[in-house]
């Protein structure tokens, strides 16, 4: 069976990646809660705390709903689910705009905590695998391109948010909108995005893709096998130790920008939106290289250059221009650590289980989430970022060197 003979089928791959750039966009407009915090604070009284909850209640739920969602997408196929997800998104703004009426902090936690985080989750179990399955040959770079809208989303959206909607709109009537473009959006999405019949990719390269020649599959690893290994829960650890920063510095870097460096706050904003840009751009480039040079290697260099720039922070940052330059590689980070670990669970465990199994994989950003209240009590504590940012540092140079581990033990393994 030869690329030539079956051109059709070759580019229909390309529309199951579209499909999930849509989809993870649609969890990205999520992510821009930040803009929703002041005006929170000023129309109901809330404190900053207050007025985050809910956002890190999203976070726990989605990696929570991650698990039960790859195993539903592999029994009802990816198009139903992301209906189902987009519908339930839908759900969720519609009556996060109830809190106009209610003015209670835990209506938000339950409409867009709870059932915002479980739509999050089930659509976005359904962006990596599968692509995986439609590129065995260039996985890194497929699956790194699905996820990208993620960060892209929060970048453009956050400012039409801020300066367009909730002036136009309000809270209630943003919410109403953010309801209806992810209904749309992900609905679109799942017209696009479906599973190869008959693993005609596999077929057609004869193997699974080893990237860097340092993995090797053997077999298809069953969920419940896969947390007998010790090799997921080394991944899983090194998971949460390079997400954990990533997660606190979203919450800290324009508050950073205001207190350490006396930047108003129209420029205490900017090293975020270089952050958000470069997490979406960062990750296809991740991808390609990790095709080319082993996606273990790319993640140890990169997460010891974020591991610098976390324990330089407190000290050496004392610019705008340093503060962009720092969010630029610490966004760096986190877009590939959320390009890549799909890729590695599947060069671990195999693709046939990789929904359920990434899922079990992506808990530990559940266990991250920890990180924004985490930053916020030792600032509160400290007087400063220093003891976050330390932290963050540690461990994420905790995670590096997991990963190097893995990656000497992988070499070892024989293919």
């Amino acid at each position: 069976m030869s690329r030539k003979g079956q051109p059709i089928v070759w580019q229909e791959r390309w529309k199951v990646v579209a499909g999930g750039f849509l989809i993870a966009m649609v969890g990205g407009l999520s992510y821009s809660w930040g803009v929703f915090v002041e005006p929170m604070q000023a129309r109901f009284g809330w404190t900053k705390a207050d007025a985050t909850l809910p956002l890190s209640v999203f976070m726990v739920f989605f990696a929570i709903m991650m698990i039960p969602g790859g195993k539903l997408q592999e029994r009802i196929g990816p198009r139903k689910q992301i209906r189902y997800g987009s519908a339930l998104f839908l759900v969720a703004y519609f009556l996060s705009a109830l809190v106009h009426f209610t003015l209670n902090k835990w209506w938000l936690v339950f409409s867009y905590g709870v059932v915002g985080g479980i739509a999050c989750g089930l659509t976005y179990s359904c962006i990596a695998p599968p692509i995986r399955r439609w590129f065995p040959d260039h996985p890194g770079l497929a699956v790194s391109l699905g996820v990208m809208g993620f960060g892209l989303a929060s970048f453009f959206f956050a400012p039409f948010k801020a300066k367009v909607a909730l002036p136009q709109f309000g809270i209630p009537g943003t919410f109403i909108l953010l309801g209806l473009v992810t209904f749309s959006v992900g609905w679109i999405a799942s017209l696009l995005v479906r599973n190869p019949e008959n693993d005609w990719f596999t077929h057609l390269f004869g193997t699974m893709h080893l990237s860097g020649h340092t993995s090797s599959i053997v077999e298809d690893v069953r969920p419940e096998q896969m947390l007998r290994e010790k090799l997921f829960w080394f991944t899983w650890l090194s998971f949460l130790c390079v997400i954990f920063g990533s997660l606190m510095i979203i919450g800290i870097l324009p508050t950073f920008g205001q207190e350490a460096l006396k930047l108003s706050p129209l420029h205490a904003a900017i090293p975020l939106s270089f952050f958000a840009l470069s997490n979406g751009l960062s990750r296809p480039l991740a991808g390609l290289l990790s095709d080319k040079i082993g996606s273990l290697q790319l993640m140890v260099l990169v997460y010891a250059l974020q591991t610098a720039v976390y324990l330089i922070m407190p000290t050496c940052i004392n610019s705008l221009a340093l503060l962009n330059l720092a969010a630029v590689i610490l966004g760096i980070g986190i877009g590939v650590t959320l390009a890549l670990y799909p890729v590695l669970c599947s060069e671990f465990f195999g693709v046939m289980h990789l929904g359920v199994n990434y899922g079990l994989l992506f808990s530990a950003y559940g266990f991250g989430a920890l990180a924004i209240p985490a930053g916020a009590c030792l600032h509160r504590s400290s007087g400063d970022f220093s003891s976050a940012l330390r932290l963050s540092g540690i461990l994420s140079a905790a995670g590096t060197l997991l990963l190097l581990f893995i990656l000497l033990f992988m070499r070892k393994r024989p293919h």
